[in-house]
């Protein structure tokens, strides 16, 4: 007589931990629903104001007319216009037969992807936006963009700047010790903010799949980063004909980032070399 065979067991799957130093955990988020749904939001900000210097603590024009006040005004960005909103989802689909929540299974798979899906749509922001660029178009090492846009964001741009890096990048930065970890967040030796996207392009403006090979990445960096989203909502259909239950979860978020944005190509070295 054979030994009969232990048929398989449906278990649990293990738990899902999201991964962390990613755009939402440098940027400012607000949950709520609002008005900004429909169109996103713009706001006035003194951040990229740029102020003047004069000779002396009383100075007269080299003319002679006027008085001391009358200083010319320097350029400033008065407005800051966000992006469009964007809803991000997912779903659960199955025979009705034992799938007796789709709704919360949809609302997990949303979890799973959102912070991926976020910052891919922000790098996208990021590839439409008129960016500064210190160093031009050629490439350089990340010391020398990190200090060029470190320095670059203190001339143009009045609080911490935010870094955004593609996820691949991390062990370059960690093995040239230029971020370390506080709370939640990786900051660079100056207190900037640095977000590894996973969803981050390399080039955001002409997205592909990044390619770490090729060693090369822009290096942005922008003012504080707001991510304005709703409380996720979920719809739920039946298909008599099919017997079908479907659940589709969905979030609409909203991104800006205020007046301030560069960006710096680099070059990383090979696998095995340094930064």
């Amino acid at each position: 007589m054979s030994t009969p065979v232990p048929g398989r067991v449906e278990v649990d799957p293990p738990p899902i931990e999201p991964y962390t130093y990613g755009l939402l955990s440098v940027a400012q988020v607000v949950t709520g629903d609002g008005r900004w749904q429909m169109g996103g939001v713009e706001y006035s900000t003194d951040a990229c104001a740029q102020g003047g210097r004069v000779e002396g603590s009383c100075p007269v024009p080299a003319d002679g007319g006027g008085t001391s006040h009358d200083k010319p005004l320097a350029e400033s960005l008065d407005w800051v216009t966000g992006g469009a909103p964007f809803t991000v989802y997912h779903r659960a689909e199955c025979n009705a037969v034992a799938f007796t929540d789709p709704q919360e299974r949809a609302l997990a798979r949303l979890r799973v992807v959102e912070h991926r899906e976020v910052e891919k749509a922000f790098s996208l922001q990021l590839g439409a936006a008129d960016a500064r660029q210190p160093l031009g178009t050629a490439a350089v090492p990340l010391l020398v963009a990190l200090g060029a846009l470190e320095h670059n964001a203190a001339l143009y741009y009045g609080g911490q700047p935010t870094l955004h890096a593609p996820r691949w990048t991390q062990p370059h930065w960690t093995a040239a010790r230029l971020v370390s970890q506080q709370g939640p967040e990786l900051r660079t030796e100056l207190e900037s903010r640095v977000a590894f996207g996973g969803g981050y392009y390399d080039d955001p403006s002409a997205p592909a799949d990044p390619a770490p090979a090729e060693g090369e990445f822009w290096l942005y960096a922008t003012g504080t980063v707001t991510a304005r989203r709703s409380q996720p909502f979920v719809h739920e259909a039946f298909d008599p004909p099919t017997n079908t239950r479907v659940a589709i979860a969905e979030r609409t978020y909203a991104l800006d980032h205020d007046c301030y944005v560069a960006a710096v190509l680099v070059t990383v070295a090979p696998a095995g070399g340094g930064a």
